[in-house]
Parts: structure tokens; sequence; C-alpha cells
């Protein structure tokens, strides 16, 4: 942080007003007051808490925002927002004039407001404004919304007086980005999408019915953001899938509600300095108020608040002031700052040798080709000027071999020079570093060997960056951020939450150290090679931590460390280098189609209905349908905005009314327009003409691999148009693509787990188990293909949990005759009820159920609730009475499911690992392109089409040894589409 700049404290006016009337008048007349009544509580609190957390932050500029009287944009977009929150007693408003004339006339603090709108928009506003003009920001409230406006690179921060302003030790908390992602589980630019799945009951906004903090944090992890999700809704389930589509326009509408703006117009821009305090009229109207204790207080007003320099009298009484209740944890004002300690927050203080020479350079190489020790690898990181490794220069090397805090170097290699303190000055001396070329040269071989066991954090990014310079990674021993995955899923696996987690360090930020708009290549070398040492130091003390949690834990998560997720990261980071091409003039034209068709499909829809509409609109398309067409209001719902015109409502009202199908039409090729047609041309890397996707190993909860930048994991195929967008995915030109996929392996993953004989023996005897299924339900010989997709939609559902309601949604069949269908499931697949039923109990007694390979899934249950169980013999835990609705019920069924996808997640890790190695041993021309659920895409030359088929096959089916066999369909074709 830059210490030297102003700092600029905005006070949440109405937040610290509120928090300063309920603390002393509980709501009510039993406040503070004058002997002749007048109302004090507001004044004294909203005073004291400001000066109490002024003395710690010395600001040079203060500014103080209110709400307005009048309804804001958000009141007129949603007559529910705030509407049920009781309007505050005439004493508050008149104590909070009282506050507002002593702020403005006699301490010369600018107020801010702005009609229509709310404080917190004044206050994003003001600080997006002051952090532009090179302020330190921050920001004084009660309120967790504000989250939303952190930001570390502008030195933007909140206050957050999370307890009563009053109690003891109640100082705020200062909130920085790892901070809200402590509180919140999401970073500052997420906090938004939280509150659009979870609501707020304090503000009326609606979010998701039925999606708690847990739910939505685990959407957003998989998905990135609100858009993320409802993006990749087909690929979710049973009743969050149907929650998410119901309340899709609740969801985006409280987003809007929930957002703080940041660049409103203002009435007029307030003056962010300081002015000069009245300590005159101050004493005058303090005691007039009878608030004597701040009348003793007036000099330390005036030197606060006033922008001329204290005289030496006032300095020493401050320095002879009491020490601020209120500990903000900010440096004191830069006047009597003292010295910045060499390490903050418990840091050990590095000493990294700076390798700068050829002999520094040549003797570091030596001491590196000494370090043969797998558990005691050197800790590796690299530093470059951007995330995306397809663009990034390399900017330094980090490394750590032993525990010493100076058994560290960093060598700097692509530093700037530092710019001009001015246009008539010389330009300062370039930093002291090595060539690139020389540095990879001579690193190269200890890169490569296999035999010096490395350590890194996140190894598939630094894999990325020095493939790009033509060297490669051998010897990774340990991947931290691998580790701690395996350990547990749900944890926060950043270097930074780790090291606090384990050490209680707060190591420096990226975000500290980089500012706006520079890259790492602008950071002096000095500052840079503490950075880096700190990152490589802690990489190889966790690395260590956390070999030793995993062997604590059992000998199978160190085997699926070493044996799946390690061989897997160089085998994700080769797909990522080579990504896949994509046919742009295709898309182009599909896009135009596409156009066309939609527009086709709005006057026909129009045209149906009689009247000119917007299909975009749910409220115009439910006043259709249900008032003007007088459809049945019974197949939907009432809410805010009108009725409900969601996928499920749509989908019961298709044979209704012909309008119905032209608008799901519409509605489904216009998602396939935005979110692929025209996004994926945009992601093409111009070097290679190929989309390069992000494969994230150490997400998902399951184990699953899922992908960003594009997530092409999400690719609908269930439409003729969808399954076409697959065509625009070509091989190397001149090559084939193939397509390999697993047969019901979730199906077969529970048979073997649960052991159930009739499904073992059907799968070994290579029956149909789906018309197997509808055979034993229907008590009958032979079965119709609509019978044995009976059977399929029952199989299937079971591993996911499906009830009778949702069977019986699914296949329109009553909902009496879908209980009896499951009922007669279980009795045909005892040990499959029974199997799913103990990894229920498992997790409710253990936290956390496993797969085949012992990967865990933990789960956490209220402590209050269904916690109660854990440490508890599972099988004397009565499931009927641990299942209830909500949250909790949801993770029993993903307890209950977890063992499956984990299971299938590993076996086709495996698989991806032993494909590549045998590749690469047989030396075919064929690369591993994408991963997506149970497939796997490759590009492989004509020449070796049928060897490198039937090798994928072969490897796929041996992955693991189950009690059925592994059965996997190919296929063969000029693109992605046509090899299915």
């Amino acid at each position: 942080m830059e210490r030297d700049k102003p700092l600029l404290l905005l006070v949440d006016g109405h937040s610290l007003a509120f928090r300063s009337f309920y603390a002393f008048a509980k709501g009510g007349e039993g406040g503070l007051s004058t002997k002749d009544g007048v109302p004090t509580s507001v004044t004294y609190g909203f005073l004291k808490a400001l000066l109490d957390n002024c003395k710690g932050l010395g600001p040079q500029g203060v500014v103080i925002a209110f709400d307005t009287a009048e309804p804001t944009f958000r009141h007129e977009a949603d007559a529910a927002y705030k509407a049920h929150r009781e309007e505050a007693p005439e004493h508050f408003f008149a104590d909070l004039a009282n506050l507002q004339a002593i702020l403005r006339d006699c301490l010369d603090l600018p107020l801010s407001m702005a009609p229509g709108y709310e404080a917190d928009d004044v206050l994003g506003t003001l600080a997006n404004r002051a952090a532009g003009e090179g302020w330190r920001v921050r920001i004084l409230s009660g309120d967790r919304d504000l989250f939303q406006l952190v930001d570390d690179a502008r030195d933007i921060a909140v206050l957050y007086m999370g307890g009563g302003p009053y109690a003891k030790n109640s100082g705020p908390t200062v909130i920085r980005r790892a901070q809200v992602i402590e509180k919140l589980g999401v970073p500052p630019e997420g906090v938004v999408d939280l509150k659009a799945l979870t609501g707020d009951s304090s503000d009326n906004i609606p979010g998701v019915k039925g999606v708690g903090p847990k739910t939505a944090l685990t959407l957003l992890k998989a998905h990135g953001d609100l858009d993320g999700i409802y993006a990749a809704l087909d690929q979710q389930k049973g009743a969050l899938k149907t929650k998410l589509e119901t309340d899709r326009e609740n969801a985006f509408r409280s987003r809007m509600l929930a957002e703080i703006l940041v660049q409103i117009p203002l009435p007029e821009e307030p003056r962010l300095a300081l002015g000069r305090v009245d300590s005159q009229g101050l004493g005058a109207r303090l005691t007039e108020l009878e608030l004597f204790s701040l009348v003793k207080q007036t000099e330390g007003f005036a030197r606060l608040f006033s922008s001329e320099p204290p005289e030496p009298a006032a300095a020493t009484s401050a320095a002879a002031e009491p020490a601020a209740e209120l500990a903000t944890g900010e440096s004191p004002a830069p006047e009597s700052a003292a010295p910045e300690p060499a390490a903050e927050g418990g840091l050990p203080e590095l000493r990294p040798q700076l390798v700068t020479t050829p002999e520094t350079l040549a003797a570091l190489i030596e001491r590196l080709m000494g370090c043969t020790d797998p558990l005691a690898p050197v800790a590796l990181d690299t530093e470059t000027t951007s995330l995306n490794p397809f663009k990034a220069e390399l900017v330094g090397i980090g490394l750590c071999w032993g525990e010493g805090l100076a058994d560290l170097a960093y060598v700097p290699i692509g530093h700037h020079s530092p710019p001009a303190p001015d246009l008539l000055s010389a330009p300062p001396p370039a930093p002291e570093q090595l060539p690139l070329d020389a540095v990879l040269l001579a690193l190269g071989p200890w890169l490569a060997s296999a035999a010096h066991p490395k350590a890194l954090q996140n190894a598939k990014y630094d894999r990325l960056i020095l493939l790009r310079h033509g060297l490669p990674l051998a010897g990774v021993v340990m991947d931290t951020l691998l580790a701690d995955y395996l350990r547990d899923a749900n944890a926060k696996h950043g270097l930074e939450a780790m090291a606090a987690r384990e050490f209680g360090l707060q190591p420096t930020t990226y975000g500290d150290l980089v500012a706006k708009g520079q890259s790492f290549a602008d950071v002096p070398v000095a500052a840079a090679a503490l950075y880096c040492a700190m990152d490589v130091h802690l990489t190889r003390r966790l690395g260590a931590v956390l070999r030793g949690q995993l062997a604590a834990m059992g000998p199978q998560l160190p085997l699926l460390l070493q044996q799946v997720e390690l061989p897997l990261e160089p085998v994700l980071a080769q797909m990522e280098a080579t990504g896949i091409r994509i046919d742009v003039p295709y898309l182009k034209e599909l896009a135009e189609e596409l156009s066309t068709t939609l527009a086709r499909l709005e006057q026909e829809a129009q045209a149906a209905a009689g009247v000119d509409f917007n299909l975009a609109s749910p409220k115009q398309l439910g006043e259709l349908l249900f008032d003007t067409l007088g459809l049945d209001r019974k197949k939907s719902r009432r809410t805010k905005t009108g009725w409900s015109t969601d996928a499920a409502v749509l989908e019961k009202l298709e044979d209704d009314h012909p309008v119905v199908k032209l608008v799901l039409e519409h509605r489904t090729l216009s998602k396939l327009l935005s979110t692929y047609v025209e996004a994926l041309p945009a992601l093409v890397e111009p070097e290679t003409g190929r989309v390069h996707t992000d494969f994230n190993q150490a997400v998902t909860a399951t184990g699953r691999l899922s992908s960003s930048n594009p997530n092409l994991q999400n690719i609908p195929i269930r439409t003729e148009f969808s399954r076409r967008i697959r065509k625009a995915f070509l091989p190397q030109e001149g090559w084939q693509m193939i397509s390999a996929d697993y047969s019901q392996i979730e199906l077969r993953i529970l048979t073997h787990l649960s052991g159930e004989p009739v499904l073992v023996q059907a799968y070994n005897d290579g029956d149909d188990v789906h018309a197997l299924t509808a055979r034993l339900l229907l008590d009958t010989d032979t079965v119709t293909p609509e019978e044995r997709r009976l059977g399929k939609t029952i199989n299937f559902g079971v591993i996911y949990g499906m009830g009778a309601q949702r069977l019986a949604r699914e296949t329109g069949m009553g909902q009496a005759r879908a209980k009896e269908f499951l009922s007669l499931y279980k009795q045909r697949y005892p040990k499959v009820f029974l199997f799913l039923e103990l990894q229920e109990r498992l997790a409710l007694s253990r936290g956390y159920v496993e797969t085949i390979l012992g990967r865990r899934r933990p789960f956490q249950f209220d402590p209050g609730g269904l916690g109660r169980l854990l440490g508890r013999d599972p099988l004397e835990i009565d499931l009927e009475v641990a299942r209830r609705g909500g949250m909790e019920a949801q993770q029993l069924r993903a307890a209950a499911n977890a063992p499956i996808q984990g299971s299938s997640a590993d076996i086709i890790k495996l698989a991806m690992v032993g494909l590549q190695r045998a590749l690469s041993e047989a030396g075919l021309p064929a690369r591993l392109l994408l991963q997506v659920h149970d497939e796997l895409v490759l590009e492989a030359a004509p020449e070796a089409l049928e060897e490198v088929r039937e090798l994928t096959r072969r490897t796929m089916e041996q992955a693991v040894r189950l009690l059925v066999p592994l059965v996997v369909d190919t296929g063969v074709g000029p693109n992605w589409m046509e090899a299915k």
C-alpha cells in the first residue's frame, strides 16, 4: 500500500446513525436526551464513533453520505423493495437533523446525498472518484453490501462495524479482498451475484427461493457468476434446476437491486479534503445538547477535522489522549506514523539471494542440482505479466530449497526500467538482471529433470508459462493447490488462504504490490524478490504440512495425489496449450441463419397471438398468455411482477396454444446464439487460431473437471441447432476427430458400489439394463421403446435422489403411480437403496463420503440440526428423522450421489493419464483436446486413426477393474458433431 497517498474516510451516514439510535434508544423512547426531552442518541453515538475512528486513521478527507427521503430507482423498479421496513420514529429524525447541522456547520464535513439513489450509491461513486484521483479510501459502515466496493488494487477498503458499536472490543474490522472471501465465500465482485441467489430479507430482495448461501457458493464456484450459472442451467438437475428456472427473473432483478452504482450524478461534487472546524460553535452546540463528555473533546475534533497542521500544543494533547476505543487495524496518520516493521503479521524476514550475474546463476544451478530428496523438494514459482499464460511474459523466477530464511533466490528477467521522476531528469538506471535466454538455457536441464523434485502452487500455470518458452517441466512431486483440494474440496486453496489457515500469516497480496493498470514487470526488483520469496517459502512449508495431513487421513489420498491428480496436471496443461480449432466462418453463417430463424419465429409468434409483444419480456408474455389468451392460470403462479413464464410453466402450456411452442423455440435459439455462436469466435487466440479453455482441476466438490474461458462442458446437444454448434469444433487440418464416451458409467459404478446382484449379472451378461428395469417394474417379458425410456428415467433418476413428484413430472404419470414404481424399484434392487442410504448416514456420522479411489467429499451440517449426528454409529441414525426439507435434504441427496459422481471423475482422470502416456510411448500422431463429462475428444492423423481409436477405447475400458465391465462408445468424423 502507498502510505504517502492521502486517506479519505467515507462514512455510511444512515448506517452509523441507525446503529447509534438502536444502541441507546433500543428503537423506542428510552434513549439519551436532554433534560427538556431533546433526543441525543444519534448525535452522541455518531460523533463519538466518528471521533474514535479518526483518531486511529488520521484521514486527510471525510465525506458523509446519507439517504434522501425520496423513493429511489430501486423502489420504482420493484415496489416491494424495502417495503416491509417500518418508518423510524419522529425523534430519530429530530436527532438526525441536529447531527447533520453539527457535521455541516461546525465540523465543516461535506454531506452528500443524491435524489433517486441511496447512500450506498453515493459512497460507491465517491470511492470510485477518489481512488481515481489518488486517494486511499476507507468506508465506515455496518452494511455488508458495501463489501462489493472493496478493491485492493485501488486501495479501497471497508471498516466494518460488525458488532454493536459500543459493546466492549467491538471496533470495526478492516475488510479487504481476503476478508470479503473469508466472510462471504466470494470476492468483492461476487457479492452481488451471491445476493442475487440468496436474496436479502432485510431489503425484501427475493433471490431464488430455496437457495441458501451454501448452494449459492457452490454454484458460483462452479460457474463464476449469475450469468454463468444460467448459461449452464442445463447441467443442473432436480429441485435446484427447478428453483433456478422458476426464479430466473427474480435472480436477475435481485442482482439489479443489490448492485451498488459507482457513477451516479451527484447534485454537487463534495469537497474531499478537510475544511476548518468551528471549535467555538461546536462547543456551544454540544453544550446545548448536554453532551458534556464530547464538549471536553472539542480540541480533538478540531485537530482531526481541520485541514491546517496542528499546533505543537495540540500535538502534545493528542499524544496524551487515551487510545482509540474502536481499533481499525489501519496505520495512524502519516504525521505520527512510526516506521513500518520489516515483517508484518508475524511474517518471517526472508533474505532472498538476487541472481543477476552469470556467476550467481551458475552457483544457483549447482545448488539446485544437489537437491534430490523427494520429501524436500525445491519450491518453484514464476512471476509474469498476465494471468493468461498464452499472453503472459516471464518477469522472474523464485526458488526455495531449504528452511533457512536465506535459502531462497529470485532471478529477475523481465522487469521494466523505472520511469524518470520528471521530463528534465535523466531516467534511472535499468534494473540489473540477466538476459531471458541465458536464464532459460541454464535452468532448462534442472527444470526438465525428473530426478530433481519440485513443489509448486498451481503447477499447471507455471508449466504453461515454461512451455511457451520451449521448456518442459518434470519432477513435480507436490502441488499445494491439488493437495489441499484433496484434503478438503470445499476449502479455499489459494496460497494466502492456506498460509492464514495453517500458519496464521497474511502475506503481501498481488494487489498490494502491483498498481492498477500496471503489471508485475513494473514492480521494483527488490520488492518483487521479497514477494516471490514469500510465495516459494510458503509453498515449500505448506507442501510438508499437506503431505502429513493427507497421510494422517489414510493411505488412499496420498496415492490419489501421486497417481491421479499430479500426473493429470501436465496432461491438462498440454490440452490447454493445444487448444481446439474453431470454424469461425461456419459460426458466422450459423449466426446469420439463427438470426433469420429468430426473426421468423418472432413474426410467427406475434401472428399466432394476434398482437405484437416482446418475446423477451416475461411480463408481457405472462399478460398475453393468461390475460389476453386466457390460458390455464393453474399451470403458472403469480410473481411480484406478474405471471411466471419460466421454462417449467411454458412446457406445461406447450399443447394449449401454438404461440407457446414458438416462444420456447425462440428462447432456446436465442440462448444458443448469444452464449455460443456469437461468443466463441471472440475467444479464438489469434496466434493459434484455436480456443484454449482452462481446465479447472481443483474447483468442483465432486472431483469432476470443469472448464472456463470458455466453458466447453455445457454445449448442449438436445436440439438440431445445438448439435450443429459442435460442428464448429475441428481437428487439425487434414486430421479427423475422435469421440470416446463411457456408456452408462454412473449406473455401472452404482452397480459396483452397491453389489446389487441383478444388475451385476445383467451387465456381465450384456443385457439391456434399462429394458431389464422396465420388465421388472411392469412385470412383462417384452417392453416397448417408450417403456424402456421409463426404465432409463428411473435408473438414472435414482442416482440423483429422484422422488415420486419428479418422476411423475418427467414421465407424465400420476404421482401415486410414480410412488408405486419407486417402491417396486426398491423391492427389485434393494442393495442399491441400502448403499445410497448408507452414504447419507456416513455423511452425517463422519462428515464425508468416499469414492472408489478414496477421494473424500466433505459435508458440513448445522450443529444445531443434522450436525448433532456427527460421531454417531451410522447404522443407528434414523434417516426418516434426519431427512427434512431445505438445504440439508439437498446435502443428503448430494452425499448419496457423491461416491458415484466422484468415482466417475476419478476413472476418466485415470483414463486420461493412461491414454496420454500410451499415445506418447507409441509415438502416435494424435492429441487429447477435450474432456466433457464422461467423454474424451481427440484429433488424430488419418494414417493412425483406427489405431488411436482402438487404443483410446481399450485404455478407457481398462482404467479400473469393477464388478461389471466398462464400455466405451467411439466415433470418428471431420468435426465434433459428426464424430458422435
